[in-house]
């Protein structure tokens, strides 16, 4: 019972966390909750980092999607 318990914990978690959508050179959407933005962020952030720059919330393409751009 508590294998069962704790299975259906880590599902659930995991389905809230935020994860990358897709990355381009102009834009950056990561998908996750309104209450997981910094997780969202720091996502994007690191996409960002790779290139040398700084994520910028821009846009929200879909209820649950937050589009970054890289900036200086």
């Amino acid at each position: 019972m508590k294998q069962l318990l704790l299975l259906l914990v880590c599902v659930l978690m995991a389905g809230c966390a935020a994860e990358l959508v897709s990355s381009t050179d102009k834009l950056i959407i990561v998908k996750a909750r309104p209450s997981r933005l910094g997780e969202a962020r720091d996502i994007a952030e690191s996409e960002c980092q790779g290139r040398g720059l700084h994520a910028r919330l821009t846009s929200k393409p879909a209820s649950d999607q937050f589009g970054f751009d890289c900036v200086r």
